[in-house]
């Protein structure tokens, strides 16, 4: 079983980033890669009939294709998801409409207050079936800053549910 692991952020200081590093780490045979590292321009139709699916995004989607599990950590916005995340997934449904087919997905969400990301958690949690992916756990991390220190999450009670959510793909 390989994991491939990411953030739904392009912040070069992501928590989601942490958080999703941290957490593949109680695992085995796990690679975190970062989305920043396939540019894309923002989706619009008359791009992608003038030029195409562009190759970062079929190169993503070729990494994805190694591996049947996901975790997804995801950033909030003014209560949605990230316009970079939602960027990537346009693209990614557009190569390949079933590009989660087959994939069982933890999603994470992480913020500095009180709401840990829920409702972008909420928003992936219903879009990601539509690329045909199984949501098997999701964990919301409130106060990420006061809870993680030194590269772990120093709070037991979340840890074991970290844990439990990563072990939820056996």
């Amino acid at each position: 079983m390989k994991i491939i692991a990411f953030a739904g952020s392009n912040s070069s200081k992501s928590i989601n980033h942490k958080l999703v590093s941290y957490a593949v780490k109680l695992v085995e045979n796990s690679e975190v890669i970062k989305l920043n590292d396939y540019v894309v321009p923002m989706y619009s139709q008359d791009l992608e009939n003038s030029e195409g699916i562009p190759q970062s995004i079929k190169h993503l989607d070729a990494k994805l294709s190694e591996s049947n599990k996901l975790v997804i950590s995801v950033c909030e916005y003014n209560g949605n998801i990230s316009a970079f995340f939602k960027n990537i997934l346009e693209w990614l449904s557009r190569n390949n409409r079933d590009f989660l087919k087959n994939k069982q997905v933890v999603i994470l969400s992480a913020s500095p207050g009180g709401g840990g990301a829920q409702t972008a958690l909420a928003i992936t949690e219903r879009t990601l079936p539509y690329f045909g992916a199984e949501v098997v756990s999701k964990v919301s991390v409130k106060g990420f800053n006061d809870i993680f220190k030194d590269g772990k999450i120093v709070d037991q009670e979340l840890n074991n549910q970290l844990l439990k959510a990563i072990n939820s793909f056996r």
